[in-house]
């Protein structure tokens, strides 16, 4: 297997981060407490899982990002990739510490600053892939 293998990994924070947004949303409309309760937690712990991915697809792309010349145009590019991803990362985990410090945040008046962080963090995650589809289509990062 060739690199680059950062794009082998994003894929997983993406998709796991999009699936505890879409739970969340299930905790607040479903009726059910019990039903809930289950989709609060397994919100949490999907948000847990897309936080690790994320963090294993960072440091895979640090290394791809090393086999770039130091003085290759695409760096700025690049940067302008890895902004948004540390802030992702970052309201990912803001995400979690609430959740870990407040189980019941989806019960209580701080309901609106987690739903806030949770979508500032998909803003950022689409601003991520965003940049991130530049380096591939448009700079062909890692296919030339």
């Amino acid at each position: 297997m060739q690199p680059p293998y950062h794009p082998l990994f994003v894929h997983f924070p993406i998709a796991l981060y999009l699936l505890g947004v879409l739970l969340t949303l299930g905790a607040l409309w479903h009726k059910n407490e019990s039903i809930r309760a289950d989709y609060n937690r397994f919100a949490y712990w999907v948000f847990f899982l897309s936080w690790l991915a994320a963090i294993a697809a960072s440091l895979v792309g640090l290394v791809d990002r090393g086999r770039l010349d130091f003085d290759d145009p695409r760096q700025q590019a690049m940067d302008r990739h890895i902004s948004p991803a540390i802030g992702f990362m970052v309201l990912n985990g803001l995400i979690l510490y609430i959740r870990f410090r407040w189980s019941d945040v989806l019960q209580t008046s701080r309901r609106w600053i987690y739903l806030l962080l949770i979508a500032f963090g998909t803003i950022a995650l689409l601003a991520t892939g965003l940049y991130g589809g530049d380096l591939v289509y448009d700079l062909q990062v890692g296919l030339r």
